[in-house]
């Protein structure tokens, strides 16, 4: 036995953004939402795990402070896979709050590795057999929105010169304005890999732009519809004008396998803040890559979330494109959380330092308690917002 956890906690967390990013398809985004968990075990070694806030973080927190505290207190730290079982069979499977359950325990799951490497005074990459430790990005996060194809090619080029040769351009406003602004990232950029993200709510169907610009040479089109349209994914899959991405809105390696079955994915994109931590994103990714399918798992908002990201790609041995948040500033990457990754130009690194690498400024906590409700307003095609 390795060391017991003697307490388990949840704390919301909300960072404001100093510039308002660009709109995308779901919105302008008001702010960055995580829900932080904390373990700690009885040779008082602690850990730190990410949790998606689920447009409702105290709801996700309360869950861990709550329902949760059975399933983990008293547990050896290094039983990971245990906790995972447990909540699968008795709150994921049965009617109930699956999709905070999943939140909650991405985050648990993730304290509980990061513990767990601390405990043993080891990366958790290598726990896990993985060596490598650097990785070619491409710049996402809350980047590349709806704006005017002179300022999107502006900004890519503020991006080229720090060293980033890839990014993830915003789709799903109109079919004249995205088509305007893929043409010209491709005219000033001939050699920049772009990427193309529709955040599952676009304007039109995206279809139409998959076929109209598959002469520009994109890498993917991600997440053109709601989880819920499957059957559109295969189609548009099926196609073959783009390879079609999606995987962030998922959890648990079940789910995946459905979507790899049917034939929906090229690219596979779980988020280890939603899908059941890293635990549940290692047989993600080992399903993906049996399938002969490509790997590029989706980051949240904070550093913790970026950094398990990469210890599990190197788990996987994959050499896989990493999404970068490019951001100059991010108090949830270089402010209350710091540490775990370092961008040296276009490059991730992975920090060498025991379970993550991360710190947590536990005394700023409270400078940035969760604010309640969604942190993306609601879209103005439902209608009138109260």
């Amino acid at each position: 036995m390795a060391t017991e956890v003697v307490a388990l906690e949840a704390f919301p967390v909300t960072a404001e953004f100093d510039t308002p990013p660009d709109p995308l398809s779901l919105g302008t985004a008001g702010r960055r939402d995580i829900v932080l968990v904390k373990v700690t075990c009885a040779d008082g070694t602690v850990g730190w795990g990410e949790a998606f806030h689920g447009h409702a973080g105290s709801a996700v927190a309360e869950i861990v402070r709550t329902t949760m505290q059975d399933v983990v207190v008293g547990r050896d730290v290094g039983d990971s896979a245990g906790v995972n079982a447990e909540t699968d069979e008795r709150f994921l499977s049965g009617a109930g709050m699956a999709g905070g359950f999943s939140l909650a325990l991405s985050g648990i799951d993730l304290a509980l590795w990061d513990a767990y490497g601390k405990h043993l005074g080891q990366p958790v990459h290598r726990l896990l057999g993985g060596a490598t430790t650097r990785f070619q990005t491409y710049a996402g996060g809350f980047t590349l929105g709806f704006t005017s194809p002179e300022r999107l090619v502006a900004a890519i080029g503020a991006l080229v010169d720090r060293g980033f040769s890839a990014g993830k351009v915003r789709v799903g406003e109109r079919l004249d304005h995205d088509l305007a602004r893929l043409r010209a990232v491709r005219e000033a950029f001939p050699d920049f890999r772009i990427m193309t993200d529709a955040n599952t709510g676009p304007n039109y169907d995206v279809a139409a732009l998959a076929g109209a610009a598959a002469g520009l040479g994109l890498d993917w089109l991600e997440e053109p519809y709601p989880r819920s349209r499957i059957a559109d994914f295969v189609r548009l899959r099926a196609r073959g004008s783009v390879p079609v991405a999606a995987g962030e809105n998922l959890a648990g390696a079940a789910a995946f396998a459905e979507w790899v079955h049917r034939g929906a994915l090229d690219v596979v994109q779980p988020d280890v803040s939603r899908a059941g931590g890293l635990t549940e994103s290692l047989r993600i990714g080992a399903l993906a890559l049996a399938a002969g399918l490509r790997l590029a798992p989706h980051i949240s908002h904070g550093v913790i979330n970026h950094a398990a990201t990469l210890h599990l790609l190197s788990a996987l041995g994959r050499d896989t494109v990493f999404e970068a948040d490019p951001t100059p500033v991010n108090p949830l990457r270089d402010g209350l959380l710091s540490g775990g990754v370092r961008l040296d130009g276009g490059t991730a690194v992975l920090v060498d330092a025991p379970g993550f690498g991360v710190q947590v400024d536990e005394e700023r906590l409270g400078a940035f308690a969760g604010r309640t409700g969604s942190p993306w307003p609601r879209p103005t095609r439902y209608g009138r917002t109260a």
